[in-house]
């Protein structure tokens, strides 16, 4: 469903959207702050995440809605999961900087 990609000045890579992503085949984004948020008590929790559009492939900012959000998650899921199964998760604590969000 994704694939990393990068322009052709390498400066910038991003995770690109495959046909398996349907109409958002194409589409080009980078995520930026992962964020670990739990429940009052502590039983559940959600991942919640900033992300940056790098290429659109021509869709219109309405075009991107639950359904997009929802596919974003499921990839940085399995991203976390295929780092955390390789032992190379790492974390960088970003609470000290300026961080510029969309």
């Amino acid at each position: 469903m994704y694939t990393f990609v990068e322009n052709k000045d390498k400066t910038w890579s991003g995770i690109g959207l495959t046909k398996e992503a349907g109409k958002y085949q194409g589409v080009v984004y980078e995520y930026g702050k992962v964020s670990l948020v739990e429940n009052e008590e502590k039983t559940d929790a959600t991942l919640q995440f900033e992300w940056n559009m790098l290429d659109s492939n021509g869709l219109s900012q309405e075009m991107f809605k639950d359904d997009f959000f929802k596919l974003a998650g499921s990839i940085l899921e399995d991203l976390l999961e295929q780092q955390l199964d390789r032992n190379d998760l790492q974390y960088v604590n970003t609470d000290d900087r300026t961080n510029n969000t969309q």
